[in-house]
């Protein structure tokens, strides 16, 4: 056999190799992208109940300060407070935490939701309750620290200074976007 035909052959093969495995892979992601979106649903909303349990979640009608948003409401419609998905880019990629806010502007809690791109270790210890705990309470504008926190500070992390500031920056949008929120109610109502 020649060289040529080898070659031919050698290429044919590997084509039709890659071919399969293109359309293998399209049809599993076909099948399976409705039940992975079902499941990021459930995990969304399981978020939310922990960081501001309620009756029933009133997704936001506005894009607020690069943050989606929810009113957390109890049986009767009273707002409870405002859940805010928002993001900043941590040491290794993006950072997407999830905040509870009440009516006064008070964090009630806030859970990082993903750091995958975190150094394991370090980073991703910001998805640990203990890091979150912090944040319970405050308002304002916040900052992190190393050491000596104040009444509007966080404790970094240690070693994870840039996640540390990217979990800070996400709340601080989510803080920023609820006084949006307020603004608009109270200019409205």
């Amino acid at each position: 056999m020649s060289k040529v035909k080898t070659i031919l052959i050698t290429t044919l093969a590997l084509t039709l190799i890659c071919v399969f495995f293109t359309a293998a892979l399209a049809v599993t992601n076909e099948i399976t992208a409705e039940k992975i979106a079902e499941v990021q649903k459930e995990a969304e909303m399981q978020a939310m109940t922990r960081v501001l349990p309620a009756d029933n979640y009133v997704v936001g009608t506005v894009q607020v300060a690069d943050a989606d948003y929810y009113a957390a409401m109890d049986a009767n419609g009273t707002v409870l407070g405002h859940i805010f998905t928002t993001s900043a880019n941590g040491y290794g990629g993006e950072v997407k935490v999830m905040t509870g806010i009440a009516p006064d502007g008070k964090i009630i809690a806030i859970e990082v939701i993903d750091a995958a791109d975190e150094t394991p270790g370090l980073g991703q210890n910001a998805t640990k309750k203990t890091f979150w705990e912090q944040f319970k309470g405050k308002s304002g504008q916040l900052s992190v620290v190393k050491s000596g926190v104040g009444e509007n500070d966080i404790q970094a992390l240690t070693g994870a200074t840039i996640t540390s500031n990217a979990v800070k920056d996400a709340v601080n949008k989510a803080l920023t976007a609820h006084k949006l929120i307020k603004g608009e109610a109270e200019n409205n109502g």
